[in-house]
């Protein structure tokens, strides 16, 4: 995450922790953050899509992000430490297919220029990584899954993709050899190339197409996750 990111999360957590801002106080609007900070509306709203993920904020269309009570019991939460195997990371991943063909043919029907052009933003960090020769893509790629759900108009597959997306991660319950064989360059390759459709789809506003990319995408990442697991079994 970039610095000025860092820098908008910072000062936003700053003013929670002081008391400038308190649970259910709304947050400055974009436009105020832009203007107090010296920032990109795109920075801005990756701080706030961060804060999303924590459950420090919430945004409620129409009118707002507002601060949120700490520890707010969520009705939905997957503990990390129940993903304790591969079977479990697997279920996750079949989990994720039907959600996010839903949540990418939503995106297409429904999308704005500004949420296209923050799906593309991702698309582009991910592949100015490759481009360097870095595999260091996981945050792209997360935030390319959010950026579509939240271009679906539908707060309720954002909130549980970003639970899914950043504090459950698969591939954070991999274990190093597993995780070596999907940094492979040409693994991520094909992951780019698979996330390339599924923007060209919602940038067209195909719908069908957007629903089988990303189901295609996904059931890709199950088997890859599959057969990087095969692997670093069998030299062990």
């Amino acid at each position: 995450m970039s610095s000025l990111t860092d820098k908008v999360v910072a000062t936003l957590t700053d003013e929670i922790r002081r008391g400038a801002l308190r649970p259910g106080d709304r947050i400055p609007t974009e436009v105020e953050m832009m203007k107090q900070l010296s920032v990109s509306r795109s920075v801005v709203r990756e701080a706030i899509s961060r804060l999303q993920a924590a459950k420090v904020v919430e945004t409620r269309h129409g009118i707002g992000t507002f601060v949120l009570e700490p520890g707010k019991e969520e009705p939905m939460h997957i503990a990390t430490a129940d993903l304790s195997s591969m079977l479990d990371v697997m279920a996750i991943i079949e989990f994720r297919i039907d959600v996010e063909a839903a949540s990418a043919a939503l995106a297409a029907a429904r999308r704005t220029g500004q949420h296209l052009k923050q799906i593309r933003s991702a698309l582009e960090r991910f592949e100015s990584e490759l481009e360097r020769g870095s595999t260091d893509v996981l945050a792209h790629d997360i935030e390319f899954h959010l950026q579509i759900a939240r271009a679906c108009g539908n707060r309720y597959f954002f909130d549980v993709l970003s639970q899914l997306g950043r504090a459950v991660s698969p591939r954070t319950r991999l274990g190093s050899a597993e995780i070596a064989e999907l940094d492979h360059i040409e693994h991520l390759r094909n992951v780019l190339a698979e996330h390339q459709l599924i923007y060209r789809a919602i940038e067209r506003q195909d719908a069908d197409d957007a629903r089988a990319a990303m189901r295609m995408h996904l059931s890709n990442s199950r088997e890859r996750l599959r057969r990087a697991h095969a692997l670093s079994a069998a030299t062990v």
